[in-house]
């Protein structure tokens, strides 16, 4: 390894009782391309915010050249050259690519009342020239370029005045970009090594970390489990030390089902984002477990199939009955009920109480045609709260008041009132504690003994494993493996999900 130019030593660190980070020492050389691999909940996310300044350790070093840190803060970061790039770039769509390159400079070379439009487009030129960035007229606006050339300006506005100092770090910059695309930004980001600037590079494909770097570092329960040299390493040596090892699987839940007969949900040649051409069928009393990395399509299915996303092609049929695309209220309509990622966001009503949080999906049944019933509103509240353990008992409590575990199950629960034949979770129970999650697990067997088609999306392998009776492996938009749910460890399925490995190579 060549010697590094930014180094951390010996960090460590804790939220509450919980240690995110425990002794990690790393460091990045010049002009060396350093990956790093990790599960959700790795560390990853908290490595890159004390490089930023965002968090302070409680323990270790940070050590930019010659210059030694107990802590940074985000300017002290930019100033020692730190520069982050997330999969969505912080980019402004409705200004110029030179507006956005210089941007990162301050318009530092400009008059100080005025910009120098003429002179910033001739300087963004010449860095996109620098980089080997063709095509891009600094004149465009950013939001008429393709996702990729948006990622390679922004990556070109990070580092126009490194040279071969600082710290370029990207996570998952390629994860939504079209897959014969990508390679123009790992092209990029292999110039940019070229000038002698360290880059730390996060992704969770691991065939794309091995070919693109030169080392690769894994992080596991927060800390440091390996550190190899990309030429001698392999994907599944990489899966296995993220994992654990031969992890072995957990216990699954299991209730009676009422599986059997024409399959309750089918999904035809579905195409729409990244998801190509893809075929699913979901019999009643089944829950299926879609595992995939981030950009490999799942959550854009679960979207396409409960009309939050409109389809490019392909059909969706609900007990028989074909399901328009595009359109949340004719999937309801049909039987199809989603509880998203981001719940917070696109499935609660903060400000509202929890009493109107778990029955608004109920109100044709709870009202009148001038007035609610509020003496049925509280009887169903009520059975709500106590049939998923709902607390506090407070159903005039605000929404946002609620712990993250109860605003989930409220949402669910809400999802269970319309009795659907489908039921689609994406992630559901990120963000929840240990309580919470045992107990929406059995409430999803207990939803699919009680007759739905339950699809279920999680990032955490060890959570499909548990309450699946299947698990689908999506890789790049496409189902790659369907494999039941006998004698299944993470590590199995995380090999197909990261690795170009076939099943009948396992």
């Amino acid at each position: 390894m060549t010697t590094a130019s930014v180094e951390l030593i010996g960090i460590t660190k804790r939220f509450g009782g919980q240690t995110a980070l425990d002794g990690v020492s790393i460091g990045f050389g010049r002009g060396e391309i350093h990956g790093l691999a990790g599960m959700n909940g790795s560390g990853k996310s908290t490595l890159v915010k004390i490089l930023a300044g965002v968090y302070t350790p409680d323990e270790g070093t940070l050590r930019f050249g010659t210059e030694s840190h107990r802590s940074l803060t985000p300017a002290k970061a930019t100033e020692l050259g730190l520069r982050v790039l997330h999969q969505d770039p912080a980019v402004f769509p409705t200004m110029t690519v030179a507006d956005n390159i210089s941007l990162g400079s301050f318009y530092g070379r400009s008059r100080a009342t005025r910009v120098r439009v003429g002179r910033e487009r001739e300087l963004s030129r010449e860095v996109l020239t620098r980089l080997g960035i063709e095509g891009v007229d600094p004149r465009a606006v950013l939001g008429e370029l393709s996702p990729t050339e948006r990622t390679m300006v922004a990556i070109a506005r990070a580092v126009q005045d490194l040279d071969d100092r600082g710290l370029l770090v990207l996570d998952e910059p390629t994860a939504s970009l079209p897959e014969h695309e990508a390679s123009l930004v790992t092209d990029l980001v292999r110039r940019v090594a070229e000038r002698g600037i360290p880059v730390l590079y996060i992704t969770h494909d691991l065939a794309a970390l091995i070919e693109l770097s030169d080392r690769v570092s894994v992080l596991r329960d927060g800390r440091l489990v390996g550190s190899e040299s990309a030429s001698t390493t392999t994907e599944r040596e990489l899966a296995d030390l993220m994992a654990g090892g031969d992890t072995a699987h957990r216990s699954v839940v299991r209730v009676a089902s009422t599986r059997g007969g024409e399959p309750t949900l089918v999904c035809a040649g579905v195409t729409g984002g990244r998801v190509r051409d893809l075929d699913l069928q979901v019999q009643a009393g089944e829950v299926v477990g879609i595992a995939g990395l981030l950009g490999s399509g799942r959550s854009t299915l679960l979207r396409m199939i409960a009309g939050a996303q409109g389809r490019e092609g392909g059909r969706v049929v609900v007990g028989g009955r074909s399901v328009p695309g595009g359109s949340p209220r004719v999937a309801r309509s049909n039987g199809i009920a989603f509880v998203p990622e981001d719940r917070r966001g696109q499935a609660a009503f903060a400000g509202m109480t929890l009493s109107e949080n778990l029955t608004i999906a109920a109100l044709p049944e709870l009202s009148r045609p001038w007035w609610i019933r509020a003496r049925s509103e509280r009887r169903r509240t009520a059975e709500s709260m106590e049939a998923l353990d709902i607390r506090p008992r407070m159903p005039e409590r605000r929404f946002a008041l609620l712990s993250g575990g109860n605003q989930q199950k409220a949402i669910i629960s809400r999802c269970a009132q319309t009795r659907p034949s489908v039921l689609l979770l994406d992630e559901p129970t990120q963000g929840v504690d240990v309580h919470a999650r045992q107990q929406i697990h059995a409430t999803v067997r207990q939803m699919a003994a009680d007759g739905m088609a339950v699809v279920a999306v999680s990032s955490d392998i060890g959570e499909l494993i548990t309450i699946s009776d299947r698990i689908l492996v999506m890789r790049r938009g496409a189902i790659r493996a369907a494999l039941p749910n006998e004698g299944l460890n993470e590590t199995d399925v995380l090999h197909l999900a990261a690795t170009n490995e076939r099943p009948e190579d396992k």
